[in-house]
């Protein structure tokens, strides 16, 4: 049997602080969070849920995002234009966070924009889907 993927359900992102967390990408992407807890908060990204939640345990003090640990090393969202991507810039811009702009993906072959959230996590949109 193979089992066809028809897309992503919800990503989980634990971060040190969910309501900030919400907060910030609210601003990136343009929506709105549900109302959650100090847990776990959630924002609909039409086809999926992107969620932040705290470390299910004990988190480590002080803690930040390393791709060189076993798991996530970066999270890829897909916009239809390059306009969106200069929109996200402006935001990003207003927020105080570093890019190094529009930049070109060699073996993507397209445009994407790279940043950091506030736990350090690399988040990439890029224009057009994978497929493209």
């Amino acid at each position: 049997m193979t089992l066809k993927i028809r897309g992503i359900h919800h990503v989980v992102l634990t971060v040190s602080d969910p309501a900030k967390s919400a907060t910030f990408y609210e601003k990136v992407l343009g929506v709105n969070a549900f109302p959650g807890d100090e847990k776990v908060r959630c924002i609909s990204c039409e086809n999926f849920l992107l969620c932040f939640q705290r470390p299910p345990k004990h988190g480590l003090p002080n803690d930040r995002f390393d791709e060189n640990r076993l798991g996530l090393d970066h999270i890829g969202f897909s916009v239809e234009s390059r306009q969106q991507l200069e929109d996200l810039l402006a935001v990003l811009q207003e927020l105080g966070v570093v890019t190094a702009g529009i930049e070109f993906d060699p073996d993507g072959k397209g445009e994407y924009v790279c940043f950091r959230d506030p736990d350090n996590i690399q988040v990439e949109f890029y224009v057009g889907d994978y497929q493209d």
